[in-house]
């Protein structure tokens, strides 16, 4: 499959969610800006649910890796991205993200923690997987 982790933000980029669980470990954990349990998707079904109905909520969403950097033994990466996003009825929004991604036995994404660069102003608060998924089963 190539390299995992540029494979994963192709495919989150393109929203090529076929790409994006490809390159998941079916216990992945996605940790969010907030660092708290509504910002946190726990398992790849509800991870692959969050990312592709948040994006879709979107006028526009790009994702672009930077740069990547990689731990000896190749199980940690560090991705800085550069978010771009348009949620309907505001500006767009431009967030510098470094990410850090650690991989499974298997080569597998198996978390994904977020920091960010404060940006000129907060993304909305609906874009958490909690305040996602709750909406779609409501």
């Amino acid at each position: 499959m190539g390299d995992v982790v540029a494979s994963f933000w192709q495919g989150v980029d393109e929203h090529d969610w076929d790409l994006v669980a490809s390159t998941l470990a079916d216990d992945f954990v996605r940790v969010g800006m907030a660092d708290d349990e509504a910002d946190t998707c726990r398992g790849k079904a509800k991870y692959m649910e969050f990312v592709s109905q948040v994006t879709g909520r979107m006028d526009h969403h790009s994702l672009r890796m930077v740069d990547l950097f990689r731990s000896e033994d190749g199980r940690t990466a560090v991705a800085e991205c550069i978010e771009t996003i348009h949620p309907p009825g505001e500006p767009e929004l431009v967030m510098r993200f470094i990410n850090i991604l650690k991989l499974n036995d298997d080569g597998l994404i198996e978390k994904l923690d977020i920091f960010w660069k404060t940006p000129p102003r907060m993304p909305p608060e609906w874009i958490t997987p909690e305040a996602i998924l709750d909406d779609a089963s409501g």
